[in-house]
C-alpha cells in the first residue's frame, strides 16, 4: 500500500514556517526598539534630574552668596528651546483640552439657540390642548387648521400659524411620562403667554366665566365654550367627541413669566378668535 505524507502539501508547510520565523523577527526587533526607548528615556530622565539637581545647589550657592554667577543656570537658561506655535497648540490642547471642548460645545449650542431664536416664526397663536384622551394629540393638525380658519395674522408675517400645546393628564396608562406632564403643567400656569385653552376636563387654570356676559347663550358654561356640534366634528374628524369638549379662555393674573397688563394684552389679541368660533358654532346648530 502506498504510503501517503499527509494532507497538507510540503510547499504550505514550509511557508508557515516562514511566516512564523518572520514573525518572530519582527517580534524581535519590536522589542529590542521598545527597550532602547526605555533605555533613552531612562537616560535622558536621569541627566534632567541631574541636571535640576545641580540647578538647584547653585540657586543656593548664589542666594547664600557663595558665588555670584553660575555657567550651569546660565547654560540652562540659554538651552531652553523655543517653542514653534504648532508645539505651543499642541502644548495647550494637552493641557487644557476638556476645558477647550466643553467651550467649543458651548458656543456651538448658543449659536444654535441664537440661530434658532432668530430664524423660527413666532406663532399668532398657542392653543394648549389638554386631556387624558390620546384622540386629542392625534388630531394636533386638524386642530391647528381649524383655529388658523379664525385666527387674525397677529405677528404681520403674512399668514396664520397656530400651534397645539398637548399637554396629556393621563398619569395612569403611562407613569412614566406623568412626571413630565405634571412639568409641562406646572410651567404653563406661570406663563401667560398661552390663553386659549381647549380640554375636555377641569384643570388647574384660571378661566373666564363668560355666562353673565351671554347669559341665555346654552353653549357658554362656567369654563367657556363647548364645541361639540356639527362644525367641529367634522371640521376634527371625531364623530366621538366628547360632549364636554370646550374652549376656554384664561383669566389675567399676574404670574412668574407674565405681568397682568402683558397677559391682559395677549387675551385681548385672542378674544376675536374665541367669537368667531362661538359665532361658527351657533350657526351650525340653526
Amino acid at each position: 500500500m502506498e504510503k501517503r505524507d499527509g494532507f497538507i502539501p510540503k510547499e504550505d508547510i514550509e511557508f508557515e514556517r516562514q511566516l512564523r520565523q518572520q514573525e518572530q523577527e519582527e517580534q524581535e526587533k519590536r522589542e529590542k526598539l521598545e527597550e532602547e526607548r526605555r533605555e533613552a528615556d531612562e537616560k535622558q530622565r536621569a541627566e534632567y534630574e541631574k541636571t535640576l539637581q545641580e540647578r538647584k545647589i547653585e540657586l543656593i550657592k548664589l542666594k547664600q552668596g557663595v558665588i555670584e554667577n553660575s555657567d550651569v543656570i546660565k547654560e540652562v537658561h540659554e538651552e531652553a528651546p523655543k517653542l514653534t506655535l504648532g508645539q505651543k497648540i499642541s502644548g495647550a490642547w494637552y493641557r487644557s483640552k476638556w476645558l477647550i471642548i466643553f467651550i467649543v460645545i458651548m458656543a456651538l449650542a448658543v449659536a444654535y439657540i441664537t440661530y434658532d431664536s432668530l430664524s423660527s416664526v413666532k406663532p399668532d397663536y398657542t392653543v394648549l390642548a389638554i386631556s387624558s384622551d390620546p384622540a386629542m394629540y392625534y388630531r394636533t393638525p386638524e386642530l391647528e387648521e381649524f383655529f388658523e380658519t379664525y385666527g387674525d395674522d397677529v405677528n404681520g408675517d403674512g399668514e396664520v400659524n397656530v400651534l397645539i400645546y398637548n399637554i396629556s393628564t393621563d398619569y395612569v396608562s403611562d407613569p412614566s411620562a406623568a412626571t413630565a406632564s405634571q412639568a409641562q403643567l406646572m410651567s404653563q400656569l406661570q406663563s401667560g403667554e398661552n390663553v386659549l385653552l381647549i380640554s375636555d376636563q377641569q384643570t388647574d387654570f384660571l378661566l373666564t366665566d363668560f355666562r353673565e356676559v351671554y347669559p341665555d347663550d346654552p353653549n357658554i358654561t362656567e369654563l367657556g365654550l363647548l364645541l361639540n356640534c356639527r362644525l367641529t366634528k367634522d371640521a376634527l374628524k371625531w364623530e366621538a367627541m366628547p360632549e364636554e369638549l370646550y374652549l376656554g379662555v384664561r383669566s389675567a393674573a399676574k404670574l412668574l413669566s407674565t405681568s397682568k397688563e402683558e397677559m391682559q394684552k395677549n387675551i385681548d389679541e385672542a378674544m376675536p378668535v374665541f367669537e368667531r368660533i362661538k359665532a361658527a358654532v351657533e350657526a351650525s346648530e340653526k
